[in-house]
Order: structure tokens, then C-alpha cells, then sequence
């Protein structure tokens, strides 16, 4: 009996250390309380230090950054404490460089002479109410899920924005030391990744121009599409420099199911409709099914239309490991010149090919 006794106790043990073993989409944390292992400085590391537990920010103007993850769909908290006049931010989807770095910001601010105050999402939508005193603690967390971003400051939600820009759709998580003056702290730094995007097509996406090829005239000498997640479809936003310096962009809101969507900022379409091939939902299938199979590549047909006239079509190939994206097919133009053209993108952000990835809609 009593050898049964310890068995079962050291099997309640095992199950609540598993328990307790964090999962992939549970809170993660950034900061051993000790030490800066993990993170790193852009310039001026002596600006940073730890002291009771917690970050320190006190010094020159520097970006600490988490090295450790980037972010794609994530959630980013922490208990901050600033003192009076002091500046700081909670950075993500940010690059790692010199300077202030390109990345969303939620502003930690809460009387220096800037007036955007804790809760904004810099640059993006302000609070310019002072929510919280100086010298004392509270916490800051962020939720991003595609374009969609929520700021909440002590659980009160802040900001509820959709950047149908696109502005920024991958990048490391950093802290902010505004200023030499400024003195901030933050401790209980957590982390939380949330699920990938459900589309084979999220991501930014680079034009090689070696890999481009039009039958008459010459092609962009520089292309960029920011595809991300909005809502229960995507956003897509393009920016190109054609060969004469004239630079060019669309917009748009679209589901992969057919249906035509209205497009922005571009003279030449009016509306699009995207559709998955059909073949590819039973490799989809496959994946749900978890029968081991070479996945193939990601295809859909892609209709450029203009007062209900077709004058674009083209297949979007996205390559098995979710990293190439080719697009090939035929425009015409105003002037009735039907051309064909070729062009191979290169992902430029560290979003990864899930096995979940939905050829159509979202469900």
C-alpha cells in the first residue's frame, strides 16, 4: 500500500509539472529579473542596467530589443514605472538598427513635453489624456493580430486601430530610452505568441528584378506587396517604381473566395477577385488529415477587372516552403495592348508556412 501511495504521489508530481510547463501560444517571459540575457542594444548599452528586479532605462537615447523571438501575431506586456517628465515606448513588429527604429510604438509618456501620452500607438492614433501618475507602477499591453491592433493600459483598452496600410507586418520586440534625463523601468516583461496567419499569402513580398520578364515594356524596377490579415479576409497594399521614376500603389480589402473587391489607387482597375485553385483544398486536406505527403505549391487565380471587364488574370504561386511568391499572366492596358508577365517576389519577414494555412476564406 504505501509503495502505491508514493507511486501516485509522484505521478500527481509529473502531471502538475506538466501542467505547469508552458505551452506555444501561452505567456512566455522575457526577463530572468537578474540579467540582460536575451536582449541587446542598438547604441548605448550603458543606458540600460537592472537594478530591484527590474529594467532600467537612464541615459542616452538607446533601443533595447528582445533578440530572442520576433513577432508576427503576438501579445507584449509589462509593469512600468517612469518618472516625471521621462519618455519611453514598448516597440513591435520593429527592425533591429541605429537611431530610432521603423516599428510600431506604444508611447509610455505620461508628462513629458511630448503631448501623445501613455496608451497611443504612436504615430497611428493618440490618447492625450495623462491615464497614469508619475513614479508608479502600472501595466501596458499590446495585441496584434494582422493589422489589427489593441493597446490596453491597466486592462482599459486604449486603442482599437487598423493599419489598412500595412505599415508593419513582422519585427522584433524592443524598449525605449527616450532621452538622458528620462528614467523608466519595466519588470514581469511577458510574451505571447499568438497563431500565424491562416493565408500562404501574409507577408511582405520584394520584386528580384533579375526574375522579371514582360513581353513589351519594361518592368517595375522596384515592387513591394504588404499582405496581412484583416478581419475574416486580407489586406493587400502594393507600392512599385516603374522604369521612368513614377511610383504606383493599390489597396484593397479581399477574401480568396471568388467574389470581386473593390480596389483603390489604381487607374487601370477597379475591382479584383482572388480564388484558390481547386486542387489545392485536398492538399489542404492532407494537412488537416496530418498524412504525410511533399505539400505542393499554394495557387490562385487572380482577376484585374475594370467596369466589369476583364483586363488582368493572373496565377499567384506560392512556393512549398512559403517563401517565393511568382506571379505570372496577362494585362491589358488602355491602349489595348494585350502583354504577358512573369515576376518572382522573395518574402522579407520571418512569417513561417504553417501546416494550417486555409487555401480559402477564413472560417
Amino acid at each position: 500500500m504505501r509503495r502505491t501511495v508514493i507511486l501516485l504521489a509522484a505521478l500527481a508530481v509529473s502531471l502538475t509539472a506538466k501542467e505547469k510547463k508552458p505551452g506555444k501560444y501561452d505567456w512566455q517571459p522575457m526577463f530572468d529579473g537578474s540579467t540582460l540575457e536575451g536582449w541587446k542594444a542598438n547604441e548605448h548599452p550603458e543606458s540600460w542596467s537592472v537594478k530591484d528586479g527590474a529594467i532600467r532605462g537612464d541615459g542616452p537615447a538607446s533601443h533595447l530589443f528582445w533578440m530572442r523571438e520576433q513577432c508576427v501575431n503576438c501579445e507584449f506586456k509589462a509593469e512600468i514605472r517612469l518618472n516625471h517628465g521621462g519618455n519611453s515606448g514598448m516597440y513591435f513588429r520593429t527592425a533591429f538598427g541605429p537611431g530610432f527604429p521603423k516599428g510600431y510604438e506604444a508611447q509610455v509618456d505620461n508628462t513629458h513635453r511630448d503631448p501623445v501620452r501613455t496608451g497611443s500607438l504612436y504615430g497611428f492614433a493618440k490618447v492625450f489624456d495623462q491615464l497614469v501618475q508619475d513614479d508608479t507602477w502600472w501595466t501596458q499591453r499590446v495585441v496584434v493580430e494582422g493589422n489589427h491592433i489593441q493597446i490596453f493600459v491597466n486592462d482599459t483598452k486604449t486603442v482599437d486601430f487598423v493599419d489598412e496600410a500595412n505599415t508593419y507586418t513582422a519585427g522584433f520586440l524592443a524598449l525605449q530610452q527616450h532621452n538622458a534625463g528620462s528614467v523608466v523601468e519595466y519588470r514581469n516583461l511577458m510574451y505571447k505568441m499568438l497563431p500565424p496567419p491562416r493565408s500562404p499569402l501574409v507577408g511582405t513580398w520584394k520584386l528580384d528584378p533579375s526574375q522579371a520578364k514582360f513581353s513589351a515594356g519594361e518592368p517595375p524596377t522596384q515592387l513591394e506587396l504588404r499582405i496581412e490579415e484583416e478581419g475574416t479576409g486580407l489586406r493587400y497594399q502594393s507600392a512599385s517604381t516603374t522604369p521612368d521614376g513614377q511610383a504606383h500603389g493599390a489597396n484593397y480589402f479581399f477574401r480568396a473566395d471568388g467574389y470581386d473587391y473593390r480596389v483603390s489607387g489604381n487607374p487601370g482597375a477597379d475591382h479584383m477577385a482572388v480564388e484558390p485553385l481547386d486542387q489545392h483544398y485536398i492538399h489542404q486536406g492532407l494537412r488537416v488529415a496530418r498524412i504525410k505527403k511533399k505539400f505542393d505549391e499554394y495557387q490562385y487565380q487572380v482577376l484585374t477587372k475594370l467596369r466589369d471587364k476583364v483586363v488582368g488574370k493572373a496565377i499567384y504561386t506560392v512556393s512549398a516552403d512559403g517563401a517565393t511568391l511568382t506571379r505570372e499572366g496577362t494585362a491589358t492596358h488602355a491602349d489595348g495592348q494585350t502583354i504577358t508577365f512573369h515576376e518572382v517576389l522573395h518574402k522579407n519577414d520571418p512569417v513561417k508556412l504553417s501546416k494550417n494555412f486555409d487555401m480559402g476564406p477564413p472560417k
